[in-house]
């Protein structure tokens, strides 16, 4: 995971800097997320587990992921169970590199929401950056895994 190089040091120290809020609302930015990505979006819905939705547990799970991400972002070591564990998630639910944008849209248009005016146009440009970066280490290691699947496939 070593994707450091693509990250600013300013997007780094702003992210960073937003840790702290995405403690307190991320919940509540990962909630209107799915809203507005479910609304825009009505074809994604069948790879949720809508009864993950309804509860609360899925938007609870990537607040964690979001907030970790935030905290972690100069440390990215740090991260790599968290993201083998989504990855192989991913995998599972059939996710595609094509979908990433969509996701990416829909979470910062949710931390425009909730965020207000804390949601300045530098702090937008420096998640939309880091979340760019991570996108890229995602759809890397799911291709990975499927490659591996698929060599699994052909070996039994």
């Amino acid at each position: 995971m070593d994707q450091e190089t693509m990250i600013s040091q300013q997007t780094i120290d702003i992210v960073k800097s937003t840790a702290p809020t995405l403690k307190n609302k991320g919940q509540q930015i990962t909630t209107r997320m799915y809203e507005i990505m479910f609304q825009n979006h009505p074809e994604i819905r069948e790879q949720f587990d809508m009864s993950a939705q309804a509860n609360g547990s899925q938007p609870a799970r990537l607040a964690t992921a979001v907030y970790g991400y935030a905290a972690q972002i100069d440390n990215l070591p740090a991260l790599k169970s968290m993201v083998e564990k989504i990855a192989h998630r991913h995998v599972q639910t059939h996710v595609t590199p094509e979908q990433y944008p969509i996701v990416g849209g829909s979470l910062l248009q949710a931390m425009k929401d909730v965020l207000g005016e804390a949601a300045t146009e530098e702090v937008m440009a420096a998640w939309s950056e880091a979340y760019e970066a991570l996108s890229e280490v995602f759809i890397h290691r799911e291709h990975d895994i499927y490659d591996e699947e698929r060599k699994q496939l052909v070996h039994s």
